[in-house]
């Protein structure tokens, strides 16, 4: 009932349970729940970003600063914005924020957050049921060719890149399920199921 590869990152068993419940309870300013989703930060696991974002039925944003230092926020089911932490240096590297139990896709309200921060924030992704969508900033970050997300300003500086499905994510990362992690496997169909 753990995910792939947990104890890599020093997570234990009954960390994950806690957090796992937490989540589901909504409860997503828990000490354990918030160190684990920085751990799996730190460690590129935004398949597990995105498990505790869809087990609470939350949006939440994750925020690298110029330093690598993780801000982390938790909205509402539908949103969730973009704010400057206190204390990070911009650039910002990435930002990365979820739409759980929905598409992958950059809303409006994503497209206004990317647009003020044009000149502030290098990458920004989207975790949603089909895998993650990035967009790179053409200002901050060197791209030699690329579609745009929009003809405007400043959004024609954004990329428009095709979803990575979580089938491919798991498989670049040589993530494998089987019985132990039966419990991700789970939630991780559940996501599929509910797109077909």
């Amino acid at each position: 009932m753990i995910p792939p590869r947990l104890a890599e990152y020093g997570i234990k068993d009954e960390e994950w349970l806690h957090t796992m419940q937490q989540a589901v309870y909504k409860n997503v300013e828990d000490e354990i729940l918030l160190d684990i989703q920085k751990r799996s930060v730190e460690h590129d696991r935004w398949d597990i970003v995105y498990l505790l974002s869809y087990l609470a039925g939350l949006e939440t944003s994750v925020l690298l600063d110029a330093e690598n230092k993780i801000f982390i926020d938790w909205g509402l089911p539908g949103s969730v914005h973009l704010k400057q932490p206190i204390g990070a240096k911009i650039p910002f590297k990435l930002w990365v924020h979820t739409h759980p139990r929905m598409d992958t896709y950059w809303s409006r309200t994503d497209k206004d957050s990317l647009a003020f921060s044009t000149l502030l924030l290098q990458n920004a992704s989207v975790l949603g049921r089909q895998g993650i969508k990035t967009s790179r900033n053409s200002t901050l970050v060197e791209i030699d060719e690329y579609r745009s997300m929009s003809d405007a300003e400043p959004l024609q500086f954004w990329t428009d890149e095709a979803i990575e499905d979580w089938e491919t994510w798991y498989e670049d990362r040589d993530i494998m399920f089987d019985e132990t992690n039966s419990l991700t496997n789970i939630c991780w169909l559940a996501t599929f199921n509910e797109r077909r």
